[in-house]
């Protein structure tokens, strides 16, 4: 029963530092636990990460027991547009190790290990403009609208050893991957005009999707040509199978500038996926759409739009094609510094991630005290930081974690 919130509370940026975690090697290959180890299967660890530009709280409100989006009627203009950006993205990363082992080569100094994970990602964008339209009726050009998911397994060996008389560790990990399934609907432009005493709205979207033994069912319109929302696709148990493969590498090094003053730089899940055409489904949306019964006083509107996706979720098929993807990358940029035979440690960790639609940039401190060989108290403190030409650009979170 300690195994399982043990497990999760080590995949945060704390277990960086903590040099008797094995999870460690997740962050950097090359930094190696004390001693080999082995996961319990499924159980032995749980990773799951939340980025967002703006809190999680200006997304989601609670409205009569129930948890309603921004975009609700029940959530007025002011609650709304409170803390939204220009550009507003929210993303999630879920890690579950199915199998895990490693072990000291004899010389105590090389570390091999291997491990098959379960990987899930997933990144809603959500532009300013959206909103303020839909509160208030503001007209202009919404961009970059749209969400994407993928899930896959991996399968990885990793190997570190000492170079420069111990005083630089290098390690990497090569893992082969297996795609789940993949998905992006983005909205390449809406484009909303006010016409007097209606709203005009033009929309161009595309969905790209690989899921197993996909099957789509077509509705049709009234000139009956055949077209298909996203809640019409499905699959074939009997027609399961890899919807994709793919590599990637994690590299990592840990340089010892003075006996208790290191520094580390690793890249990790630096790869592709190849999503097979057998599994594909595409479609194009291009719609026109007009909202009547707006009230404009003095050039602005008193009243939003009863604004729907309906009419701009509508695809006509595409051509299947083949896909290969990158996988969202992450750069770990670390330096730590010990007192007291190891037994205090300060670290301070940079950490880049790099998603479809923003990069989310955190910084996080941590302090580590070791007693004894066995046992470890961290804390840390997190910034998470947030570029773009907004400028309203800058820190917009903190978050404290221990483990």
């Amino acid at each position: 029963m300690c195994l399982l919130p043990a497990g999760a509370a080590a995949q945060n940026p704390t277990a960086y530092f903590m040099e008797g975690s094995t999870f460690r090697s997740q962050f950097n290959p090359a930094l190696a636990p004390q001693r080999g180890y082995f996961n319990l299967p499924v159980a032995g660890a749980l990773n799951v990460n939340l980025g967002s530009t703006v809190a999680l709280g200006d997304f989601l409100y609670r409205r009569d027991g129930r948890l309603v989006t921004l975009l609700d009627p029940s959530v007025s203009a002011a609650e709304a547009l409170g803390s939204i950006r220009d550009r507003n993205s929210v993303s999630s990363e879920v890690r579950m190790n199915l199998l895990g082992f490693g072990k000291y080569a004899r010389n105590r100094k090389n570390f091999w290990s291997f491990d098959i994970n379960l990987r899930a990602d997933a990144e809603v964008s959500m532009p300013g403009s959206m909103v303020r339209f839909v509160k208030h009726g503001d007209e202009g050009s919404i961009r970059d609208l749209g969400l994407s998911f993928s899930s896959y397994l991996d399968a990885g060996f990793g190997y570190s050893l000492p170079l420069l008389g111990d005083k630089l560790y290098v390690g990497a990990k090569a893992r082969l991957l297996v795609g789940l399934a993949r998905a992006k609907l983005n909205f390449d432009r809406i484009d909303v005009t006010l016409q007097e005493d209606r709203w005009a709205v033009e929309a161009q979207g595309t969905l790209d999707a690989h899921i197993p033994g996909s099957e789509v069912e077509y509705r049709y319109d009234e000139n009956r040509l055949p077209y298909f929302e996203p809640g019409d696709l499905g699959f074939s148990l009997s027609r399961l199978r890899p919807a994709g493969y793919g590599f990637a590498v994690d590299l990592g090094a840990v340089y010892e500038i003075l006996p208790d003053l290191k520094a580390s730089l690793a890249v990790v899940d630096l790869g592709f996926i190849d999503w097979s055409r057998a599994a594909s489904v595409r479609g194009r949306s291009s719609a026109s759409v007009e909202y009547t019964g707006i009230t404009v006083e003095n050039g602005e509107t008193s009243a939003s739009p009863d604004f729907s996706f309906d009419e701009i979720t509508r695809f006509r098929a595409l051509d299947e094609s083949s896909s290969a993807r990158m996988l969202h990358a992450t750069m770990n940029l670390g330096a730590e510094y010990s007192m007291w035979k190891h037994r205090v440690v300060f670290g301070l960790l940079y950490q880049a991630r790099f998603h479809d639609y923003k990069t989310l940039h955190s910084l996080t401190g941590s302090v580590n005290f070791s007693p004894i060989r066995w046992f470890t108290l961290s804390g840390s403190y997190t910034w998470l930081l947030y570029t773009s030409p907004s400028p309203r650009d800058g820190l917009i979170a903190r978050m404290p974690s221990c483990a």
